[in-house]
């Protein structure tokens, strides 16, 4: 069985950097174990290069750079258990280059793949802690059905010509088969939530008080 290692896409996936490399994001982050059963922080970003762009850049056609990487140790002091400065480490973008970076840390990761939004991982909790990529179990058609119902709500708003949703929609980060809707109105926002662990999810749709985002 592969060990895969996991990132949260922190970027806007349909950026033209994004899209341009095999890494799916212009900003990655995972939190992981190395073979030692150290815990590491780590998040990339990249940007395409130039004729303007600086001097020790121009053998990329994407750069990425370390932009954090820090030992996990419970007391949230990046710079006290720093691993590598920022953008200490500068290499081409790709999926290969990063695996070898991970595994440089003392790791033995077979490959590393960037999760779509709606797969729910994301790196931080929702108040303390960490979720790691190293122990995240994908569910590809969990993740499928999501993006279907996004689809869903977005082709009414496509179809008056709005390039990009008035709503906000996100998996749960306990319940990974949990959505929430957030809808955007004049002075008002609405909360449901929504089960995408079931064929029948109109059904599940469920108007919520979310305690937060004024709804």
């Amino acid at each position: 069985m592969e060990k895969t290692l996991y990132f949260e896409g922190a970027g806007w996936a349909d950026c033209d950097t994004s899209k341009a490399t095999d890494v799916q994001n212009c900003r990655i982050r995972t939190a992981f174990h190395n073979d030692k059963g150290e815990a590491i922080y780590l998040e990339m970003t990249s940007c395409e290069v130039t004729k303007r762009s600086a001097n020790y850049l121009k053998s990329y056609r994407y750069a990425g750079f370390v932009d954090s990487c820090h030992y996990i140790l419970g007391d949230d002091d990046e710079n006290k258990h720093s691993i590598y400065n920022r953008n200490a480490k500068t290499f081409e973008y790709t999926k290969a280059n990063i695996l070898s970076f991970v595994n440089s840390l003392g790791c033995s990761f077979d490959k590393v793949e960037t999760l779509p939004d709606l797969a729910g991982y994301r790196v931080f909790k929702d108040h303390d802690g960490y979720n790691f990529g190293d122990e995240f179990i994908y569910n590809a058609e969990l993740t499928a059905r999501a993006q279907e119902i996004e689809a869903h709500f977005h082709a009414p708003e496509k179809s008056e010509g709005k390039q990009y949703p008035n709503f906000s929609l996100w998996v749960d980060n306990e319940d990974k088969g949990m959505l929430h809707l957030l809808r955007h109105f004049p002075n008002l926002n609405r909360h449901w939530t929504i089960r995408s662990d079931v064929e029948n999810w109109q059904e599940t749709v469920t108007e919520t008080i979310l305690g937060r985002y004024a709804c």
